[in-house]
């Protein structure tokens, strides 16, 4: 988070000197705060950081009493940083392949199933306001004038937020599969020593995600399944 508040603040500044609570405004009036959560607080205190850093300079104090403003200026050091920053920001991907939340499901088990399933509900209530949200925004800011890209920026962000409410009703509706699936890693873990495993290459990975299907799908042959994934870890 810090380093996006901080791309922001030195682009400002590159452009005339001001004020947190002007930065902040702007990042208000554009509603970037709605998608990168850049709170009032953050902005303050990467000022006091960048100015550590020898990025920025405080210039002069405006105002009096309770109403003081600091203005900070932009040093050569924050102009040759801000255009690091934008370079590397360019070779960033813009959305991650995984996600530590895809990892989550096998753990469903530690959860109760009512507590699990209205935890679910509420976060894709979240995610449906942010849907309708962007929708709206949508509406407002896309028409014939609109840059192709900022057209694809509100596409891909939708799509997006499509995926995580289609990906939380499936975990939903495979609750149950995926407490059962919980289960059997926990005897896994349980049954076998990790730092004994094997390297894996792409056939035995196969062979260990059939086992696991099996497993799953099969419960009355787990016990024997679960003993053949353990002689495959070990290869």
């Amino acid at each position: 988070m810090f380093y996006i508040i901080k791309v922001l603040i030195l682009y400002y500044l590159s452009i005339k000197p001001t004020h947190g609570y002007e930065i902040q405004k702007f990042i208000q009036v554009n509603h970037m705060d709605s998608w990168t959560k850049i709170q009032s607080g953050s902005i303050y205190y990467a000022l006091n950081k960048l100015e550590k850093e020898g990025l920025i300079v405080l210039s002069r104090e405006v105002g009096i009493g309770a109403k003081v403003r600091k203005i900070y200026s932009i040093t050569e050091k924050g102009k040759s940083g801000l255009k690091e920053l934008v370079k590397q920001e360019l070779n960033c991907k813009i959305c991650d392949v995984g996600s530590d939340k895809f990892i989550i499901y096998p753990l469903l088990n530690t959860l109760d199933k009512n507590v699990m399933f209205n935890e679910l509900k509420e976060h894709i209530e979240m995610l449906n306001s942010q849907k309708i949200y962007l929708e709206k925004w949508q509406k407002i800011k896309v028409n014939e004038q609109t840059l192709e890209v900022e057209k694809i920026t509100f596409q891909m962000m939708l799509s997006n937020l499509e995926y995580q409410i289609k990906w939380h009703n499936a975990l939903i509706d495979d609750m149950e599969s995926c407490i059962e699936a919980g289960k059997e890693i926990a005897n896994l873990i349980l049954k076998f020593d990790f730092s004994n495993a094997k390297g894996i290459d792409f056939d035995t990975a196969e062979d260990i995600e059939n086992l696991k299907y099996q497993i799953l799908n099969n419960p009355d042959t787990a016990p024997e399944k679960l003993e053949q994934l353990i002689e495959a870890l070990k290869r």
